[in-house]
């Protein structure tokens, strides 16, 4: 019969074979499978509520405990801060009102970005008061939970979670944790968070199956914490099989009796908190549904086999028009067999073409992915990533099983030099070793995920991603890093700063990670470079006088324009080794030195002297350029003040015009004292008639003259620019009384002080009024 159907003598064509075997393969496989599923019906429907269960459950427990890990550690946080630590130990006093207030500002922000809604109380035990955003400044015998309180100081494991309905009136969650964390006797005081229960409830009615079907939440003690009927949250087990199976976990039978109605039973235990997670299914749906689906199979075997014999019918009948279709549609450079009964070959020769074809474009898509993922790490590094490079970046798997990020920025030091020592190939095989020599030193640790990329021409970026975040992880990263900064000194002939930023969660933060690390590569200049920087090195700013740099400065100076030139190191070194303690920004720093260079080009200017001709043309750009302290020093030390020091010494000033010069530098910087003539001649160990005359020889001017007019000059710059009192100004230029300021400032002047003030505020507005007329 079967070579009757498909034809004995020729070969039989491809539409009727396909019309027998698809008949078979359609009808046998749905006889076997009704015959198979009324059979199994129960065990399977059993299974399916078991498994279903446990998918309940396993749903519960991850959210629930989600939902008190989030909490958890926002108290860690809390109770392990330092502040916290502080506040609890000297109390809120008034004395401590900066600190309270700060530690009420940072517990407010803490709440802002929680994603659970929580009230915080801090227990001061050693003083019997307690603060709550809830409840305000209060005693402890005042707390809605005073015996809470109490029992703190019986010996237990922290956290306290205190279930629901515990205490009267308590509708919450009560999570306790003490500070400091980790004590010798007792604590200093406690922290207590007031969590709402409206999220687990939420979550038991999201996860409830029918109205047959029951998820409960019991904590150790086999009290309700969360159940579908408000009435039973905060009770203990009414029925005895339940509390059974509760307490022993490793009974078989798995059926209660509850309330006059059987269930099936499901149980499990979070290793977190020790709640169990209870999930009940009434026993007649099982029986109903497994009846049920062994008439709905049967009855689907009925069905399907009407359907599948009608279907082969009329399907094998048209299912070759699909192939005669795609056979048109081939290239002619392709179609090689023309013949209808060959249609499959034909279709079989264009797949293999297109196999190949796919091939050859999947080899160059392959050329093209190292040049791909570069693009895409600098996107990601420059914070240009939008949903469709974040599918992209997904679909890659650059970051597979990473849940945390480090960025290191490795920069070499001196890049002009290594630019003028290397040619641009020599210099591309030298970034390939080192990006190589990099990525092999990060993954001796199998924990860690790191991948390369150069987002500037002397820079390379390393993403170290890892599945979880700690101490010791962190400690290995570091070690790592020290390493192949070691690597480098050894085997290249340059060095490199590192910076490692802190952890970002997501690789779509890692732009800030990379922001963060470029911001302490700036420190090399406070920090030196040939290391690795990470954030705990950069000190927070503390304000320190510095008018103690500044006093170094004038001394730098002063040692400059007399020729002493190891004066002039050693206070260079000193001013060195101030500068960190002090400042903190690197702008200001580079500000400092700047200004240093500017200080000396003034007095030489007082001296007469061209600075543009002694002084290095791009001084100002090769200050900027550098990346250490120690690298500036010594381009003070051998390049400015050499030239400086070489050309005061070779200039033919007499010793008279050095003199007034030095006396007149003096005045410029003493001129608010009360100077006069013997403490000049003090400070310059000469008498004050020898002071006297050769001041009015070089300058033509009577020495107190001379300091009459720059005290009057000042005058006019504080009554023009500031709003300085007259009293004020006075009292600046050491004058004994308003009355004889304003005298000697008329006689110079000729007219008073006040007059000159508004003369001059006004004059700008009458150039104006002028102007417009002209116009």
């Amino acid at each position: 019969m079967f070579r009757r159907f498909i034809g004995k003598k020729k070969k039989a064509s491809f539409k009727r074979i396909l019309y027998f075997y698809t008949l078979i393969l359609s009808i046998v496989p749905v006889l076997l499978l009704g015959i198979v599923s009324s059979s199994i019906a129960m065990n399977a429907v059993q299974e399916e509520v078991n498994h279903n269960h446990q998918v309940v459950l396993n749903q519960v427990q991850y959210q629930a405990d989600r939902f008190l890990q989030m909490i958890d550690t926002d108290s860690i946080q809390l109770a392990n801060n330092t502040m916290m630590e502080k506040l609890m130990q000297v109390g809120p006093s008034m004395k401590n009102f900066d600190l309270f207030i700060e530690m009420l500002d940072l517990i407010q922000n803490q709440r802002g970005i929680s994603e659970i809604s929580y009230d915080v109380s801090l227990v001061f035990s050693k003083y019997g008061k307690i603060h709550s955003n809830r409840y305000g400044y209060i005693n402890d015998d005042e707390f809605p939970y005073s015996d809470l309180i109490n029992r703190f100081r019986t010996p237990g494991k922290f956290p306290f979670i205190i279930s629901p309905y515990t205490y009267p009136n308590q509708s919450e969650i009560l999570i306790a944790r003490p500070v400091p964390l980790f004590y010798a006797d007792e604590p200093d005081g406690y922290i207590i968070f007031h969590v709402a229960t409206s999220p687990l409830m939420s979550l038991i009615q999201e996860s409830e199956l029918g109205n047959k079907r029951r998820v409960l939440i019991l904590d150790d003690q086999a009290k309700v914490v969360m159940s579908p009927n408000p009435e039973e949250i905060g009770k203990r087990l009414y029925s005895s099989q339940l509390y059974q199976y509760w307490s022993n976990p490793s009974l078989t039978a798995r059926s209660l009796t509850l309330d006059n109605i059987e269930y099936q039973f499901s149980s499990q235990k979070s290793v977190m908190n020790n709640w169990s997670y209870i999930s009940l299914t009434e026993t007649s749906l099982l029986t109903a549904k497994s009846q049920w689906i062994v008439n709905l199979t049967w009855l689907m075997v009925l069905v399907l086999t009407i359907l599948w014999a009608i279907v082969v019918y009329f399907g094998t009948k048209r299912l070759h028009i699909p192939i005669e279709s795609l056979i048109s549609k081939i290239p002619l450079t392709v179609k090689t067999v023309p013949n209808e009964k060959d249609s499959l070959k034909a279709l079989d020769i264009f797949i293999e073409y297109m196999v190949s074809t796919n091939d050859q474009l999947q080899s160059q898509i392959n050329e093209q992915i190292p040049y791909l993922k570069e693009i895409m790490l600098q996107k990601l590094l420059r914070g240009e990533i939008d949903s469709d490079y974040a599918k992209k970046m997904d679909s890659y798997r650059f970051f597979e099983k990473s849940n945390f990020f480090y960025v290191c920025v490795v920069e070499l030091d001196k890049y002009a030099l290594f630019r003028e020592t290397y040619e641009e190939k020599d210099r591309a095989l030298l970034w390939y070793a080192l990006r190589k020599m990099i990525i092999e030193t990060y993954e001796e640790e199998p924990r860690f995920f790191s991948v390369t990329s150069m987002p500037l021409s002397n820079q390379i970026a390393i993403i170290i991603g890892m599945e979880k975040v700690n101490d010791k992880s962190e400690e290995t990263l570091r070690h790592l890093t020290h390493y192949f900064i070691d690597k480098i000194n050894q085997y290249f002939p340059f060095t490199v700063t590192a910076a490692l930023s802190k952890p970002v969660r997501d690789y779509r933060s890692i732009c800030e990670g990379y922001q963060q690390a470029r911001d302490l590569l700036s420190y090399r200049l406070l920090l030196g470079s040939n290391q690795l920087i990470v954030p705990e090195d950069i000190q927070s700013s503390v304000e320190k006088s510095r008018a103690s740099i500044f006093r170094t400065q004038k001394s730098i100076v002063h040692s400059i324009l007399h020729g002493n030139l190891e004066t002039a190191k050693n206070k260079l070194y000193e001013m060195e080794q101030m500068v960190p303690q002090v400042m903190h920004n690197v702008e200001a720093v580079r500000g400092l030195f700047t200004y240093l260079i500017g200080e000396i080009e003034v007095h030489m200017q007082e001296m007469g002297l061209d600075e543009s001709s002694i002084l290095p043309k791009d001084r100002y750009t090769d200050l900027y350029s550098m990346t250490s302290l120690n690298e500036v020093t010594e381009w003070f030390i051998h390049v400015i003040f050499p030239r400086v020091i070489e050309h005061i010494h070779s200039t033919q000033v007499s010793l008279q015009k050095k003199l007034v010069q030095q006396i007149l530098f003096y005045i410029h910087e003493h001129y608010d004292t009360d100077l006069s003539l013997q403490q000049i001649a003090d400070e310059f160990e000469t008498s004050p008639s020898h002071i006297s005359r050769v001041f009015k020889e070089e300058t033509l001017v009577n020495f107190s003259d001379y300091l009459i007019q720059y005290r009057m000059d000042k005058a006019k710059e504080f009554l023009i620019h500031t709003d300085m009192p007259i009293k004020d100004i006075s009292e600046k230029l050491c004058y004994t009384s308003v009355q004889n300021f304003n005298r000697i400032f008329k006689q110079t002047v000729h007219m008073p002080p006040g007059k000159y003030r508004k003369q001059f505020r006004e004059a700008p507005s009458d150039q104006e009024s002028e102007s417009s007329v002209e116009c």
